[in-house]
C-alpha cells in the first residue's frame, strides 16, 4: 500500500550528532504522532553513511538535485516536508510543492538574518511577495529572538512564523535524589570543588575562551580552587587552542576537557552549575535546557535567544558576553548561599518541566504538520 509520506530534511550529513541527533528523534516522533507510519517517513541528508531505503541524498545548495527531489516527492507520495534550517528563497520549497507536497515546514535552529529597518526591510518584504513560491508555508523558531530575524530581518510575514520551545527528555535529564559525585569520580576531580559544566561545540562564538579566562582568573587573581570547569563536546584536537591558553599545566587552573560524551545526564545532575558563555549570536541551545532539567542553575551570556532560557534570580543569571570577571562574580553569587542555590535548583527543574518538556515540543510540531499554514494561531 502506497500511503502518503513525509520527508524530514537535514542540511548536514547523516549522523552529525550533537543537538541535531536529538532533533532527528523529535522530527520522527512528531511525524508518527501526526499519523505517519515508519515506512512512510523518509529522510534526506547532505551525505549518506548508510544505505537505507528511506534515506536519500539531497543538498540544499545544489539545484542539480532537483530531479532527485522531484522523484522522491512523486514516488513516495510525500505530503509534508519538514526541513531543518531551510532558507528563503529555496528551490526545495518550490520543487516539492510543484510535485505534490501539500505542506512545507522549515524548522530553524539559528538566526535567519540580521535585523533590518526602513527601505531595506521593505525591499525584503517585496522580495518575499515576488518569490513566495520559493518559501515554506511555515517557519518554526525555537525563540522569539530567532523569530524576529525572519519577520524583521528577512521580511517573512509574521503569520507564516511561530515559536515552539526546544524540548528536553526530562526523564533522562533529571536531578539526583541524593548526594552524587559521579562527575568528580569520573574525571578525578576533588569532591570539594564545585563543577561548572559546559557542553557544546568548540567554535569561537561559543565562548569557550571566556570559560578558560574565567578559570585562570579564579586560580591566579582570586587565588581560589573552589570551582572546576568541565568542558564537554570537544572532538579530538579541538581543545588544542584552549590548552595553549592554559599553558603546560591546565590542571593548575582546574580545567578538564571531557570530550564528546554519552553520559551527559549523569554528568549534569552531579555538577554544580551550568554555563553557556557565547560571545556571538546564539539562539537557544539544547545544553541550556538539559542543565535546567537536571535541576542545576544556568548562567548564560545575555544574548538574543540565549537570554530566553533562564530567569535571573530564579533559575540562574546573565552576564555580559565575554566578561569573564563578571562570570566569576556570578558563580560566587549563585553558590555562596546554600538556601538560594537550592531554591534555584528546584526552580530550574520546574522551568524545564513546564516550558521545555520534549513531549510538549513533539506535540506542538505534530500539530503544525497536521494543520500547516491554515492553523489560525499562525
Amino acid at each position: 500500500m502506497n500511503t502518503p509520506g513525509i520527508l524530514l530534511m537535514f542540511h548536514c550529513e547523516e549522523n552529525t550528532g550533537y543537538a541535531i541527533e536529538k532533533l532527528e528523534h523529535t522530527f520522527r516522533e512528531a511525524a508518527l504522532n501526526a499519523g505517519y507510519y515508519n515506512d512512510s517517513i523518509h529522510y534526506s541528508y547532505l551525505k549518506l553513511q548508510q544505505n537505507k531505503p528511506n534515506n536519500h541524498k539531497i543538498s540544499y545548495w545544489d539545484e542539480s538535485d532537483k530531479q532527485d527531489l522531484a522523484s522522491i516527492i512523486s514516488k513516495h507520495k510525500i505530503q509534508t516536508v519538514l526541513a531543518f534550517d531551510l532558507s528563503f528563497p529555496s528551490w526545495i520549497a518550490s520543487t516539492a510543492r510543484h510535485h505534490g507536497a501539500k505542506r512545507i515546514i522549515s524548522y530553524w535552529g539559528a538566526s535567519m538574518s540580521s535585523l533590518n529597518t526602513g527601505i531595506k526591510l521593505a525591499l525584503k518584504k517585496l522580495e518575499f511577495k515576488l518569490k513566495k513560491s520559493h518559501a515554506a508555508d511555515l517557519y518554526i523558531f525555537e525563540s522569539k529572538a530567532m523569530q524576529e530575524t525572519a519577520v524583521f530581518g528577512r521580511g517573512i510575514p509574521a503569520k507564516r512564523t511561530t515559536v515552539i520551545n526546544l524540548g528536553v527528555d526530562t526523564d533522562r535529564f533529571k536531578p539526583s535524589t541524593e548526594p552524587n559525585f559521579y562527575t568528580h569520580d569520573t574525571f578525578d576531580i576533588p569532591r570539594e570543588q564545585k563543577v561548572v559544566i559546559y557542553s557544546g561545540h568548540m567554535e569561537e562564538r561559543k565562548g569557550v575562551a571566556t570559560l578558560i579566562k574565567c578559570a585562570m582568573f579564579l586560580a591566579t587573581e582570586q587565588n581560589t580552587s573552589n570551582f572546576h570547569f568541565l568542558i564537554c563536546g570537544n572532538k579530538p584536537g579541538e581543545e588544542a587552542t584552549y590548552l595553549d591558553m592554559l599553558g603546560s599545566s591546565p590542571e593548575n587552573y582546574n580545567v578538564t576537557f571531557g570530550g564528546y560524551r554519552s553520559d551527559l545526564p549523569d554528568i549534569m545532575r552531579s555538577a554544580c552549575i551550568g554555563v553557556i558563555a557565547s560571545t556571538g549570536w546564539d539562539s537557544f541551545t539544547m545544553s541550556s535546557i538539559e542543565i535546567l532539567s537536571s535541576g542545576r542553575p544556568l548562567l548564560v551570556s545575555k544574548l538574543q535567544g540565549l537570554a530566553e532560557t533562564t530567569i535571573p534570580g530564579e533559575t540562574g543569571d546573565f552576564f555580559p558576553p565575554g566578561d569573564y570577571k563578571k562570570l566569576a562574580e556570578r558563580l560566587y553569587s549563585l553558590t555562596e548561599d546554600e538556601a538560594t542555590y537550592k531554591s534555584m535548583c528546584i526552580n530550574a527543574r520546574k522551568r524545564a518541566l513546564t516550558q521545555f518538556d520534549q513531549r510538549q515540543q513533539i506535540e506542538s510540531i505534530s500539530s503544525r504538520i497536521i494543520a500547516g499554514i491554515d492553523d489560525p494561531q499562525n
